[in-house]
Formats: C-alpha cells, sequence, structure tokens
C-alpha cells in the first residue's frame, strides 16, 4: 500500500519506483459479485498487502487515484485492512489503466483471475488486453451459471492460464473437456458427463474431480492404465462421490496391491494445490506399483477417494 502511495506522487518517482524492480508474486483479479484488485506478500501468500475494492454501491468520494491519467474517485481507505474502495461504476472502465501502472511499479507480477461467466459481454474487450497474459490461474465462478465452449475458449484464448483453472459453474452438455486436461493444477466440482476416455488422457499433475460419472470399474480402468506406464505427469488423483467405503474387490479387480508397509512410505501424504499444503493420513491405503516401479496409494476417506503417487516416500 505505501508503494502504491509513493507512486501517486510524482512521475518521476513512478519512474524510480520502477528501477527498483520490487517483486511481487501473485495479483488477485476477481470479477463478478466482488470487483477488486488484491496484492499479496511474497512471503506469505494468504497475507495481503493491498486491495483495490470497487463498491457495488456509490459512496461519498473523499479524494482520487490517478493512474495512466485516469482519474478514480475514492471512497474510503482503510489502512488497517490496507485496503482503498473506490466507486462502483469504475472497474470496467479502470482496470487495465490499474493494472499496466502496477506493471511499472512491480517486477515479473503474476495474476489469478476470478470471473463469472454473467460478466462476459462487459469484460471482453478488457480481457483482450496483453496485460491479462501474465495469467498463471483462472478460476470461473457462478452459481447456477453454465459455461459454454465458446466462452470457455474465450478465456482460455484470451488470459492463457499456465498453471491451472478452477470451474466452479456448471459445464454445457457439449462441453470439451480436452480443452483443460492440460493443466497442471485442475479443480472442476461439477464435472458430470466427462468420458472416462478423457479421463485417461488427463494430463495433470494435481486434479480434484467432483460430482462425475465414474465407477469404481472406470476407476478400476484408469488404474490399469496408469499401471501400463501412461498419465507419467500425475501425481494426486481427488474424485468426490464415495461417501461409502469402494467395493475393494471390483476397484482394484486384477491388480496386485499390498497394505501399507512403514518401510515401504510414509504414513501421510502432502499435496500442494497452489499455495496451501495438505497432508492426507494414508495408513489404509492399498499400494501398487507401475511397470517402471512407480508406488502409487488409492485411499478412502471421508467421501472422497484419493489417488496418490509417491514421488517422495517419506515426506517430512
Amino acid at each position: 500500500m505505501e508503494i502504491f502511495e509513493l507512486s501517486q506522487v510524482s512521475r518521476r518517482t513512478l519512474n524510480y519506483l520502477n528501477l527498483a524492480r520490487i517483486s511481487k508474486q501473485m495479483v488477485n483479479v476477481v470479477n463478478g459479485e466482488r470487483d477488486a484488485i488484491s496484492f499479496f506478500n511474497v512471503n506469505n501468500p494468504t497475507e495481503k498487502e493491498l486491495t483495490i475494492h470497487f463498491l457495488k454501491t456509490s459512496e461519498p468520494i473523499i479524494g482520487q487515484i490517478e493512474v495512466n491519467n485516469v482519474c478514480i474517485n475514492v471512497c474510503e481507505r482503510d489502512e488497517s485492512t490496507k485496503t482503498i474502495c473506490c466507486n462502483s461504476n469504475q472497474f470496467e472502465s479502470s482496470l487495465v489503466h490499474m493494472l499496466t501502472h502496477f506493471d511499472k511499479l512491480f517486477y515479473r507480477m503474476e495474476y489469478a483471475i476470478g470471473i463469472e461467466p454473467c460478466t462476459l459481454n462487459l469484460m471482453r474487450g478488457i480481457l483482450s488486453h496483453s496485460i491479462f497474459r501474465k495469467c498463471l490461474y483462472m478460476q470461473i465462478r457462478g452459481d447456477g451459471e453454465i459455461l459454454s465452449n465458446g466462452d470457455c475458449n474465450f478465456l482460455l484464448e484470451t488470459t492463457r492460464p499456465t498453471l491451472g483453472i478452477t470451474i466452479f459453474c456448471k459445464l454445457s452438455l457439449d462441453f470439451n473437456y480436452k480443452k483443460i486436461l492440460h493443466f497442471s493444477r485442475l479443480r472442476v466440482p461439477n464435472l458430470e458427463k466427462m468420458p472416462l476416455e478423457d479421463l485417461k488422457v488427463l494430463d495433470s499433475e494435481i486434479a480434484n474431480l467432483g460430482n462425475h460419472q465414474f465407477t469404481e470399474t472406470d476407476i478400476n480402468k484408469f488404474l490399469h492404465h496408469w499401471i501400463k506406464g501412461n498419465s507419467r505427469k500425475l501425481r494426486r488423483l481427488k474424485l468426490d462421490g464415495f461417501k461409502d467405503t469402494p467395493h475393494w474387490d471390483i476397484l482394484l479387480k486384477d491388480i496386485v496391491y499390498t497394505e501399507w508397509n512403514p518401510k515401504e512410505r510414509g504414513r501421510y501424504y502432502k499435496s500442494k494445490y497452489t499455495d496451501e499444503v495438505e497432508t492426507i493420513d494414508c495408513e489404509n491405503g492399498r499400494d501398487f506399483k507401475n511397470k517402471d516401479g512407480q508406488l502409487a496409494t488409492v485411499v478412502h476417506h471421508s467421501e472422497f477417494l484419493d489417488f496418490f503417487i509417491w514421488h517422495d516416500r517419506f515426506p517430512e
């Protein structure tokens, strides 16, 4: 927040800040129910350093900020929460100017973008700006909304996320799943009718898939597919829909497996999706190997079936 305030002093100060090459890890741009730009601490990705919040309702103006010769009305500044609140009607008109200004301030900025399909009519021209090509991670939101192939294609082609994607809204009946299967991090809570053949070409490292139609027989086929040496990038596949213990005799049919052996691997598996690390108890998991000797575990917990590949068998 202090750096941003300094950038408002003069153009010379802005140039000095640009020459300082101040590093930033992640900038979150959220559009929809909440319109905001948030910056996070480089060493603590959960700690916000600055939020510029565009209010949904207009408030009395207490001042202005200027970016790229564009004036933005300020309604509130809160030093304790490091938040600057701006007028509601200026998000679309000032977003690109804001981001290009911050691009001068901070070195190697990367974006996480959260957007709702219902806002695309307003956002299409904005998202086409080259500043969004620095997108690392995208989250597509919207309860009750349906993501079409056309809208998905537009978002992927304009922002080109390099790490991962989360799709919270529902998918169209003709959705082309193959366009999202290459992301290193993939989360789709409403997968629905994705074919088994698409699951077999999954090229993610970590995939969290929900509301699917895969049965124990389908998963057995996928496990055999992995045992043959396929899906080499995969480190974790998490599937919901297993409130009851799965039928192990079906799920592990024709697979040679063993119970947990403390000499073979640790009890806990550690998985890092983006920033947070999740620890999973694999004491009750079934272990088996692929044709190259790579160890994997399938374990049931809560309502999830988790499939892990142990690149580090004894994580700290």
